[in-house]
């Protein structure tokens, strides 16, 4: 079986007390008919709650000896999973099947680069965070200016906004519905 293994393109592959029961790809397996029969069809991990993984192992670690000496430097660490309902464990393998160079993309913003974020009014909390990292209040753009790297530290990015608020609560939203003395500017 490890023969048959070695010489398959496999993306992931799940061993049941040592012996294969599926993979993503399709794993051409002599069985009792002959060396050219197909193996059943591959069955799948449940996707029930009741199967959890209880052990992570990286390569080197008891356990994974053999595995280590099967696959290398593609092993990136050695999962037994336990199903409580089939009553079964299943021990999974996670391969490095590719590699190429990558270039990550470049930041959105400079880290000094003073940034819009959003604040509801009810955010009390994060109002305070945001004073006290020196935040302030652009009351014509309705958000509070800080810069990036404070924002980052505060794991605010998801608040980080391009546009102005509107007066509607609408996106895109000029203001064509409010009444003339709601569009003049309060004194």
């Amino acid at each position: 079986m490890t023969s048959v293994l070695r010489e398959l393109p496999l993306l992931y592959v799940v061993l049941s007390e040592g012996r294969r029961c599926g993979s993503v790809s399709a794993v051409h397996e002599p069985s009792l008919a002959g060396p050219s029969a197909y193996a059943t069809p591959p069955r799948r991990l449940p996707e029930s709650s009741t199967s959890r993984v209880r052990l992570h192992l990286k390569p080197g670690q008891k356990g994974t000896k053999q595995l280590l000496a099967q696959y290398g430097d593609r092993l990136i660490c050695v999962r037994y999973r336990y199903d409580a309902q089939q009553k079964k464990r299943f021990k999974t393998v996670e391969l490095l099947v590719a590699e190429r160079d990558w270039q990550p993309p470049r930041p959105r913003f400079a880290h000094n680069q003073i940034v819009a974020l959003r604040v509801t009014f009810a955010d009390v909390a994060v109002r305070h965070r945001v004073k006290q990292a020196g935040g302030t209040w652009n009351p014509e753009r309705r958000v509070w200016q800080l810069r990036y790297d404070r924002v980052a530290a505060l794991g605010l990015n998801s608040r980080i906004v391009d546009e102005p608020a509107s007066n509607s609560g609408c996106p895109g939203s000029n203001g064509g519905n409010l009444r003339a003395d709601a569009r003049a500017p309060s004194r």
